[in-house]
């Protein structure tokens, strides 16, 4: 037996409303649970990273990038491994890269290619002797052309 057209489309709407409700509140009880269940990690270590650039002012090319790391008390922190990521402040570009070696007790030197003018942010990936992890950033404003 056939329907006429337009017969039980109330109650299908009804019924998918129903439906989408549901899934909706699910997820953002999904969603809000996730986010309830994330905390920053504190790291253990106070670690306080200074850095410098050569050339200065930064240009468009190779750069070096000195990193000075100190514990609360102020004394060096040796045997880190260090990573760098060097991004564009705006979206669109790739990342720059360079592993940092240790030229001294808490002084490293890490290789990275500007490849475009302009405000750079700078990802500094640690990890500490200890295997303690960290993450730190600072700003290189100003890349100049080559």
């Amino acid at each position: 037996m056939r329907r006429p057209p337009g017969a039980g489309q109330a109650q299908d709407k009804g019924g998918k409303r129903e439906r989408i409700t549901r899934e909706l509140a699910a997820c953002i009880l999904l969603a809000l649970s996730a986010a309830g269940c994330h905390r920053p990690v504190e790291s253990a270590t106070a670690i306080t990273v200074e850095h410098d650039v050569a050339p200065s002012p930064a240009r468009v090319g190779s750069a070096m990038i000195g990193l000075r790391l100190t514990n609360a008390g102020g004394k060096p922190v040796a045997g880190a491994h260090i990573a760098i990521e060097g991004v564009m402040s705006h979206a669109g570009m790739g990342p720059a890269t360079g592993e940092a070696k240790e030229l001294e007790p808490g002084r490293y030197q890490a290789p990275l290619e500007f490849s475009m003018a302009g405000d750079w942010i700078v990802l500094v990936h640690l990890t500490l002797s200890n295997g303690e992890k960290q993450e730190q950033r600072f700003e290189i404003k100003g890349v100049r052309p080559d």
